[in-house]
């Protein structure tokens, strides 16, 4: 309360990098306090006139309530990431299937049908080289694994591989109990 009132703005960068990720994450952070803030707000004034309810349909009721046809559903969040999705299918009050599409997935995917980068090379390609690179047997290429890592990649999430001939399969251990 003691600094004065502000205006803040983001905009989609041209080019994407890891700075502007890291820029549109700390806009992302305020933005989604001031939201929280707001609705923790207008819980107060609501209860404050003394509605309370927090849902319409009192727990004995809910099997009457329940679809009984064919329902499709999906949620989308802006998460650390990326955007996450959970895509759900409902038949006769019972989910016949659920699905979770999570930002890593979408980031590491490789080109689309449409020949468009994905999201990893698209930031390699965007991010300037400013290692040494006049011995080319002493590159460590650390610029691009910053710009992967800007992402924050979930690796678990990242484990398919399209060759354009089929999905490659390899079982990976990440134990590191028999290092040396």
């Amino acid at each position: 309360g003691l600094t004065p009132e502000m205006h803040c703005e983001w905009h989609v960068p041209e080019v994407w990098n890891a700075f502007e990720r890291n820029r549109g994450r700390a806009y992302h952070y305020v933005f989604s306090q001031l939201v929280g803030l707001a609705s923790l707000l207008e819980a107060y004034r609501l209860f404050k006139t003394g509605d309370r309810k927090v849902a319409a349909i009192p727990p004995d009721q809910l099997e009457k309530h329940m679809p009984k046809d064919e329902r499709l559903g999906v949620g989308w969040w802006g998460a650390g990431r990326g955007y996450l999705t959970h895509h759900l299918v409902m038949d006769k009050g019972k989910i016949t299937n659920y699905q979770i599409c999570t930002p890593s997935t979408i980031n590491a995917s490789p080109r689309d049908p449409w020949d468009q980068l994905g999201p990893y090379e698209e930031a390699v390609l965007n991010t300037p080289i400013i290692e040494d690179t006049s011995d080319p047997s002493k590159f460590t290429s650390i610029d691009m694994l910053r710009a992967i890592r800007s992402f924050d990649p979930c690796m678990p999430c990242t484990t398919h591989v399209h060759t354009g001939h089929g999905v490659v399969e390899r079982e990976v251990n990440t134990c590191a109990c028999g290092a040396d």
